[in-house]
């Protein structure tokens, strides 16, 4: 009975040991940074880390500021580009980003990047307040969807999200989800690999939560309004575009600029298949965030321009 417990033993190591190679070597798994929830109440990943995303050559590195994206910063001339796994971008390199293209396009700015998988249009508000108390940029351009906006409704809790409680105005903080439990399965990799090919021990709120929730089958307007109106009384909005992905309904778009939120709208054109970086991702690929930013080129410079006029009329006076 000894040697058969010894031999059993020593077979189950063996195949771990031998999986956990075999995951390592071939990035069966994405390696995921490891966050936090700041003083503010927004999560943020622990800077200095890095890693590759799935079997790609793709590595991600957290900067200073516990994100992923560029982070340049310009005195006087800074423009952020906030959202959430779209502009965190893990899946594709950084010269795919958003700030990096548009860096390209326009030499007189700098951009910063603060995107994270998971980011509600609430948190993506508070995202500003952070960056206007830290980077101090001009312009704060969010990308979002609708549901970003859904998501944010603390009625439907998501637990590791940031949301606003419409009966009492106040912003309910996300939590990072088992931390202790996320380091052990991350850092052994083919229990991480096990768990996400078997993920048998994912209840439903749990999974619900990991996919943003359900859209409604039509637009909420009366939710849609409450949030707005609770943002137009919180932020500076002088400061804040909101910048439509191309699946974004008509109403929501309406809605913001009566609220008096300046936008901007994206749309699919050229090849659409090439849009996506999979036909099981359906986030923008670098072909996608070409052309996402190729089109917010033009409604970011007549922006610039229409503010700097403003600027001079108010100069003038």
């Amino acid at each position: 009975m000894k040697k058969f417990l010894t031999t059993f033993i020593f077979f189950i190591l063996f195949i771990l040991i031998s999986g956990e190679i075999i995951v390592r070597v071939f990035k069966l798994t994405p390696d995921i940074p490891h966050m936090y929830v700041d003083k503010t109440g927004i999560q943020r990943y622990i800077p200095g880390q890095s890693g590759y995303f799935a079997d790609s050559k793709i590595q991600w590195h957290v900067n200073q500021y516990g994100w992923l994206g560029i982070a340049d910063v310009k005195s006087d001339s800074t423009i952020a580009i906030i959202g959430d796994s779209y502009i965190e971008n893990m899946m594709n390199p950084i010269s795919c980003n958003q700030g990096t293209i548009l860096q390209s396009y326009f030499k007189d700015y700098a951009f910063f990047e603060a995107g994270r998988s998971g980011v509600t249009f609430i948190e993506a508000m508070e995202i500003t307040k952070l960056l206007d108390s830290t980077v101090k940029p001009l312009t704060h351009l969010i990308y979002m969807t609708d549901d970003d906006i859904y998501e944010s409704d603390a009625s439907h809790r998501l637990y590791d999200r940031m949301q606003l409680n419409l009966k009492t105005n106040t912003i309910i903080n996300g939590e990072v989800k088992a931390p202790g439990f996320k380091k052990i399965l991350y850092n052994m990799k083919v229990m991480y690999y096990l768990y996400l090919r078997f993920p048998l021990f994912v209840n439903k709120k749990n999974k619900e939560a990991s996919q943003g929730g359900k859209k409604p089958k039509k637009i909420d307007v009366k939710l849609i309004n409450s949030i707005l109106s609770y943002s137009s009384k919180h932020y500076d909005l002088r400061k804040i575009v909101l910048v439509f992905h191309p699946e974004s309904t008509v109403e929501l778009l309406t809605i913001a600029r009566n609220y008096g939120f300046s936008t901007m709208t994206t749309h699919q054109t050229g090849d659409l298949k090439n849009w996506t970086v999979s036909s099981k991702d359906s986030h923008w690929s670098c072909y996608g965030h070409n052309e996402v930013a190729l089109q917010i080129k033009a409604q970011l410079t007549a922006y610039i321009k229409n503010n700097e006029a403003k600027s001079k009329i108010a100069l003038n006076r």
